[in-house]
């Protein structure tokens, strides 16, 4: 067991789903997911984008990634004819490398909404 963060006490056995800090039973709402702190100052609750944003990001990163070492989508942008029997494989594998992180994103979403509300 740790300590609460916010009395001290030994038994911090919680974690606030705002702050992430560890309470004890005592220094949360009757739900058991927010901390006294922050059910005090009416803290909204962190948005799916805004917990998500480095995970997405990091797709987003891939997606450039793939299109640097495949510049097919550039060439088209400014007009090079290109053949798209090249671009098959490029659109193929930005597909298959985004869909395991989309499934991921979408359990996590689910994971964090089971746990509050626990």
């Amino acid at each position: 067991m740790t300590d609460c963060d916010i009395c001290g006490s030994r038994f911090g056995n919680k974690s606030c789903v705002i702050c992430s800090k560890i309470v004890c039973s005592s220094c949360v709402n009757r739900k058991g997911t927010i901390c006294k702190r922050c059910s005090s100052r009416k803290i909204e609750k962190v948005s799916f984008f805004k917990k998500n944003l480095p995970y997405i990001a990091l797709i987003i990163a891939m997606w450039f990634f793939v299109s640097g070492l495949y510049p097919f989508p550039y060439f088209m942008l400014i007009g090079t004819p290109v053949d798209m029997g090249i671009m098959q494989p490029v659109l193929i594998a930005t597909t298959v490398m985004t869909i395991p992180f989309i499934f991921m994103l979408v359990a996590w979403k689910k994971r964090s909404e089971r746990m509050r509300s626990d």
